[in-house]
């Protein structure tokens, strides 16, 4: 069995802003877990072909906090025009408990108690 989870993608201009983006997502509860991954991007911009070495944040949400993910990478990201992509996915029963209890702003805040068993969820 599986549950409906959303991965949102998007880019930061540096791992200082990408890393500082994912805690505020995590601590507002709109992320349950952001991977960061160096990347390098070839794009137009204002009529330029641009290249950049970027960090790619991939966000893991519920579809149900969705919409309030996208409305604060909206106000926090530093860029005027972020990339905001998210596809649906589906996750393990397990992943999926631990995913939903981090994103609840009920929850409490102890890392120990929203940790699946003694281990780190495999972000």
């Amino acid at each position: 069995m599986s549950t409906d989870l959303s991965l949102v993608l998007t880019t930061e201009a540096d791992q200082i802003k990408a890393g500082a983006l994912a805690e505020q997502l995590i601590t507002l509860r709109l992320a349950a877990c952001v991977s960061l991954m160096p990347v390098q991007s070839c794009y137009r911009w204002k009529g330029e072909i641009e290249r950049s070495q970027e960090v790619q944040l991939l966000i893991k949400t519920s579809s149900q906090r969705l919409e309030q993910l996208i409305s604060g990478l909206e106000a926090l990201h530093s860029y005027a025009t972020p990339e905001i992509l998210h596809l649906p996915a589906q996750a393990g029963d397990a992943y999926a408990a631990w995913a939903l209890g981090a994103l609840n702003p009920d929850a409490p805040s102890s890392a120990q108690e929203e940790r699946p068993g003694s281990e780190h969820p495999a972000g």
